[in-house]
Parts: structure tokens; sequence; C-alpha cells
């Protein structure tokens, strides 16, 4: 899911254009504007939030941002996969359990014992 960090928790727009180190004119090119738009953004400190926003996920900020997201997401996929393998190993075991005891008792009656198992 894509959330955009809050206004108030995006760095200044001059720290995102001196820490991206590109010309005017590349960023007028990435972002299909207008050089002389581009230096009227960095003379006045501030741009449209759009602007702003893919400046910000081109910056170290929004890439450390994306690497974070990433290493939770993997993190919790992990611990998701150990979880059903382990619920998985323990299905498997109560399985072979009532097998050995379906196959101990050939002639069972139909409300044998093993289904309490577990």
């Amino acid at each position: 899911m894509f959330r955009a960090p809050y206004p108030a928790h995006l760095p200044h727009l001059q720290y995102i254009l001196d820490d991206l180190r590109y010309s005017d004119a590349q960023l007028a090119r990435l972002l299909d504007l207008k050089p002389t738009t581009i230096k009227k953004y960095r003379r006045e400190g501030q741009a449209p939030r759009a602007v702003h926003l893919a400046l910000f996920w081109e910056s170290r900020w929004g890439i450390s941002t994306i690497d974070a997201i990433a290493f939770n997401h993997a993190a919790g996929n992990y611990a998701l996969a150990e979880s059903l393998k382990r619920t998985n190993a323990r299905l498997v075991k109560q399985i072979l359990i009532m097998e050995k005891e379906l196959a101990r008792h050939k002639t069972a009656p139909a409300n044998a014992p093993i289904f309490q198992i577990g």
C-alpha cells in the first residue's frame, strides 16, 4: 500500500535539491517541467506537493524509506511463513498419529477415541 509522507515529515525542498545533485535542466527533464520552473522552486524554497514528493522519492530519504518498508514486509512475510511451517508440521504429526491409531484398530468402533488427539 502506498503511503505518502505527511508534508511535516518531508525534508525541506532545499535539502532534497541539494541531496540530489542534479542540475536544474536534469531535474526539469525528470519532472517534465521547464528549467526556469525548477529555478523558481529553488529560489522560493517550496514546490507543489506532487513535485516535492517526486523529488523526495528520488532522494536518499525516499530510498531509505522504501528500503525500510521493503525490509519490514519481508520480515513479516518470513515470520508468517515460519509460523505456517510450524503449524503444518504440527498438523502432519497429528495426522500421522491418527493414521497409526486407525491402522492399529482395524475393527474399532466409529466413535473410537482417536479423535480426541491434540
